[in-house]
């Protein structure tokens, strides 16, 4: 028996960090002490209408969860590419945006290569890219959030395999132009843009797909389709991207359910967008609400979340008031964001219930 079995791990997965990821309704309801049906949460972007009705009606007729899913994934790439208007030949699916990140980077970047993202951003770009050996480089965005194209530019110039950016970036809420991805298209390495909150924004640059070989756009049904627990993200790329994806991937990777809730969920993409519609009204009614909150500033945002910066280093302690009151937001513990909080945008009575809670704990006194 060896001595130590870590001695065997590669050293870069060995000192690794896991994700930060959010803990279930039943978990936070047992922190806080509540029943779980008094769980207001607005921690994870998911969309609390949940999905289509017509999604549990599918998923109850199903006949063949016996049989594995189609490994070419036939019907779902060529529903998606009516969706989103391209070819099937250059979607892929995956298990969430997430796994399609995984396999983006294992397929470009080897031990050492450089791999670009602008801070602050979705922490899984750092989790991967750790994964695969790759050296991050982190771009640090203006004061305004936006991406600093000559900074990107600057750090591109070590020979950076990847750049990824995120639009609307997440977790400010703002979104990239199309000029500045043109712009970083142009330095040849492969552009990444994670769209999973485009339904709410109403923009993409998946158009640009077929003029730049070297664009990536991803894009989720977690969020606007309301399918998060089921895991189903799909991008949009070259057509010899994508094949190799599907050679890379695990064969059976996106389940049949996944791939029936899709289907069902592109059926009624009238309802689930009529519902996308009244997130980005609530949105905003939840934006003017927090603009009057004293020492509190909403950034502005074009996806179903709003992050706030909080005066004096408030950030930990409101985010535990709110907990205690079976609240839960997102707070982050880390030097780019620890004067932040980030709420999602819920229904009328979660962003009632979470403007009530912030304006009795940040009262005078309060904290």
């Amino acid at each position: 028996m060896h001595a130590d079995i870590r001695s065997l791990m590669l050293p870069h997965l060995v000192e690794a960090e896991a994700y930060a990821a959010i803990d279930p309704p039943e978990v936070l309801a047992r922190e806080a002490g509540i029943p779980e049906d008094q769980v207001i949460k607005l921690d994870g972007n998911e969309n609390l209408y949940g999905p289509s009705p017509k999604v549990k009606e599918a998923l109850a007729a199903y006949k063949s969860y016996h049989i594995y899913p189609d490994p070419q994934q036939r019907k779902v790439r060529q529903a998606l590419a009516g969706y989103i208007g391209s070819s099937p030949d250059r979607i892929a699916a995956g298990v969430g945006s997430d796994e399609l990140i995984d396999l983006l980077l294992r397929l470009f970047v080897g031990p050492g290569d450089a791999v670009i993202q602008c801070v602050p951003t979705f922490a899984m770009y750092a989790t991967f890219t750790q994964l695969v050996g790759g050296r991050l480089v982190s771009v640090p965005r203006t004061e305004t959030f936006d991406v600093d194209v000559q900074a990107v530019r600057q750090a591109a110039k070590s020979g950076a395999k990847v750049i990824f950016l995120t639009s609307p970036n997440n977790p400010t809420g703002n979104l990239v132009s199309e000029e500045v991805v043109r712009q970083l298209l142009e330095l040849g390495a492969v552009v990444i843009v994670d769209e999973a909150y485009s339904e709410f924004a109403g923009q993409s640059v998946s158009s640009l797909a077929p003029q730049y070989s070297n664009l990536v756009v991803l894009r989720t049904f977690s969020k606007w389709a309301g399918l998060a627990g089921l895991r189903i993200g799909y991008g949009v790329m070259d057509p010899a991207i994508a094949e190799r994806l599907l050679v890379i991937k695990p064969p059976y990777n996106i389940t049949v359910a996944s791939e029936v809730a899709l289907l069902a969920s592109l059926e009624d993409k009238a309802l689930l967008l009529s519902r996308v519609a009244n997130i980005v009204q609530e949105r905003d009614w939840l934006f003017a609400q927090l603009q009057r909150m004293p020492n509190l500033t909403p950034i502005p945002s074009s996806a179903n979340f709003i992050l706030c910066r909080l005066s004096q280093t408030k950030a930990q302690r409101v985010y535990k008031e709110l907990a205690r009151k079976g609240i839960f937001v997102r707070y982050y513990d880390n030097p780019l964001l620890r004067d932040y909080i980030r709420a999602s945008v819920g229904l009328r009575r979660h962003n009632q219930a979470l403007v009530t809670a912030l304006h009795n704990i940040l009262s005078e006194g309060a904290i």
